[in-house]
């Protein structure tokens, strides 16, 4: 979420990183499962804006750039098949 582009995007909408990530899976047809713990937190998962076509593109290269990362915490005590931040695939 501290990406340049993503907060440069955030700051333009008026919304958060998280909303910024959040709206560019909708927009682009994926089901997005956030989860929080806070009411606040969880209340803003809900916000969800549309992005335009140049915003999208922008967004779409930042994981065209190395910079994306999947993230799955905790541990699962399995491998999903591709690399997280725990480390290559089949190293848990």
């Amino acid at each position: 979420m501290s990406d340049p582009d993503i907060q440069r995007i955030a700051e333009k909408n008026g919304v958060s990183g998280a909303t910024i990530l959040i709206s560019y899976h909708v927009n682009k047809g994926v089901v997005v499962l956030p989860k929080s713990v806070t009411e606040k937190r969880i209340s803003s998962n809900k916000e969800v804006i549309s992005l335009s076509t140049e915003e999208l593109a922008v967004l779409d290269g930042i994981a065209a750039q190395g910079k994306a990362k999947r993230l799955n915490t905790p541990l699962w005590g399995f491998d999903l098949g591709f690399e997280d931040r725990y480390g290559p695939v089949g190293v848990n």
